[in-house]
């Protein structure tokens, strides 16, 4: 929470004191959110209304569109809100396409075709047939169901071990996913698989006897769009912000959770999404988050994001449209309260970001982001607790067909970052729901990469890691009295991991990658003196829908 920023500072009868700039702040805040509800009523539907299905945050066609984006030839879409609609990424490729023909010859538009020709023909562009077919597909495209097999095999080896073997991650699983699209813009999709969840085997039907793995339902939606309104509900991850490495407010280290969404979305120059999740049912622990994402002619974006954990026995209203800054809702909660006893009862913990995109020029991108967790207005022993990113990418054409890629990006994230001393932490099955590594952490993370031709990329990538002893979930208390977080705390974990992969992409849902690395690690496990390196091996097979 924002103590004296954003949510002020209780005194003793739970009353919330905050200086008069930040009330013209957030004045400024809701006339915006006000003006952008009244858009959504003022701006007439141009586009044909077709039913949505999401397009998975881990899916490696995002790779693809931001390079396309980074080139400047995605104009018409905000591709930070992710999930995005499949519909709405074909609907850009065509666009793009009217607009430069010659795009055609570009790797990564050609990759993208072919993964979207299903939705490309819906839309009426160039008949040009899938590559794979799927198990069942039939009927107009406002009256379809389709049915496919996915499977991803992640396997990896580290020498340390002392059994010398390859494992299978956890990402791996193999599942059946079926959609059905309905006229005139509902959709539902579903995707039914077997997987391992550790940690778990006292709760679920093993498929094998002292075994983690079960059959699950990976992600599920009902969605519906009329004109630039969508609305959804099912069970998926989220993932906001420009970042690669990971983002800092919403990202998909923490896996999926059950959400209900409302996105407006105006030709792809401004987005703006309301997303309620629920954390646990049983806890009573839930999260909303609102974003208004704005792109300017292919060369700036800017994201404003902000999102809260509150204590409930079901979805706020308030929290769930959207429209009130959280900070406001929650001081509209403690009012309401009937007494002193209950009010503390109504804290929750919000925070904000901000991130932008630049195009500096043809083949060079700058991006940021900044995240607000807790700022010290008033009390001068309370660390402040943020968190920041910026990266740069350059996506450069050579020859006729191919592109070289170098991306590199910080990250720092201080101490005691996304948890309270009341646990209203924002933290998801054990794991943060923001930046994948969690707090007391600074990273720099490199890739240099080669489109060699449609089907053959080479990448060599590198993470450079430094890890304070503070955890996830461990919050600032009163009694700790003051002292700085800016660096990182106690014997810091130094580890180095570098990688080289080449991928081969024969067909539209295939993916087959190999790599090889190496890694190094002084002061494993915050012990001053212990290191290990180690080589390391990894192998990846995608079967998608």
């Amino acid at each position: 929470m924002f103590d004296g920023l954003l949510d002020g500072q209780y005194d003793a009868d739970m009353h919330l004191h905050r200086p008069g700039a930040l009330r013209v702040h957030w004045i400024a805040l809701t006339a915006l959110l006000l003006a952008l509800a009244a858009l959504l009523l003022a701006i007439p539907v141009t586009s044909r209304a077709l039913p949505i299905e999401y397009l998975p945050v881990g899916h490696a066609a995002y790779d693809e569109i931001e390079t396309l984006a980074a080139l400047g030839k995605l104009r018409n879409l905000n591709i930070y809100s992710r999930p995005l609609a499949r519909t709405d990424i074909a609907a850009a490729l065509l666009l793009a396409r009217r607009r430069e023909p010659l795009i055609t010859g570009n790797i990564n538009y050609q990759r993208l075709a072919r993964e979207f020709a299903r939705e490309i023909i819906d839309l009426g562009g160039p008949p040009e047939p899938p590559e794979s077919p799927l198990l069942y597909d039939t009927g107009a495209p406002e009256r379809r169901a389709r049915v496919s097999v996915a499977g991803h095999l992640r396997g990896d080896y580290d020498e340390t071990r002392d059994a010398a073997h390859f494992r299978l991650r956890d990402e791996s699983s193999l599942t059946l996913r079926g959609s059905l699209q309905i006229w005139p813009a509902f959709a539902a999709y579903e995707e039914f698989g077997i997987t391992r969840i550790r940690g778990q085997r006292l709760f679920i039907d093993a498929i094998a006897l002292n075994s983690d793995i079960e059959t699950t339902v990976m992600r599920a939606g009902l969605t519906a769009r009329t004109g630039p309104l969508s609305v959804a509900a099912g069970y998926d991850r989220f993932r906001w912000g420009p970042g690669r490495r990971g983002t800092l407010l919403l990202s998909d280290a923490a896996g999926p959770l059950t959400f209900l969404s409302l996105t407006g979305s105006f030709d792809g120059w401004l987005t703006a999404t309301a997303l309620s999740g629920v954390l646990s049912r049983a806890d009573h622990r839930y999260l909303a988050a609102h974003r208004v994402e704005f792109t300017d002619s292919g060369w700036l974006s800017i994201g404003l994001s902000e999102a809260v954990r509150y204590r409930s026995d079901g979805i706020d209203l308030l929290y769930a449209t959207g429209l009130i800054p959280y900070a406001i809702v929650e001081r509209i909660h403690i009012r309401d309260a009937a007494t002193d006893s209950v009010r503390g009862l109504e804290r929750a913990n919000v925070m904000v970001s901000l991130d932008a995109l630049v195009r500096v020029s043809p083949d060079l991108t700058l991006y940021g982001e900044l995240l607000l967790d807790d700022l010290a207005t008033e009390n001068r022993d309370m660390p402040d607790r943020l968190a920041y990113q910026f990266g740069l990418r350059s996506d450069r054409p050579y020859g006729p067909d191919r592109t070289a890629h170098l991306l590199a990006e910080y990250t720092r994230v201080r101490r005691f970052t996304y948890a309270t001393e009341y646990a209203q932490d924002f933290i998801h099955r054990g794991r943060p729901l923001g930046f994948a590594l969690g707090p007391d952490v600074e990273t720099v993370w490199l890739e240099v990469g080669l489109d060699l031709s449609r089907g053959w990329k080479a990448r060599w990538s590198g993470e450079f890691t430094n890890q304070g002893e503070g955890y996830l979930g461990e919050s600032w208390q009163t009694g700790m009295g003051s002292g700085s977080n800016a660096g990182l705390f106690g014997v810091v974990e130094k580890r180095r991991e570098v990688w080289g992969d080449l991928g081969w992409m024969p067909r539209d849902r295939l993916d087959v990658s190999a790599g090889l690395g190496f890694r190094s690690i002084e002061n494993e496990r915050h012990a001053e003196g212990v290191t290990r390196s180690a080589w390391l091996a990894r192998l990846a097979l995608d079967v998608r829908y």
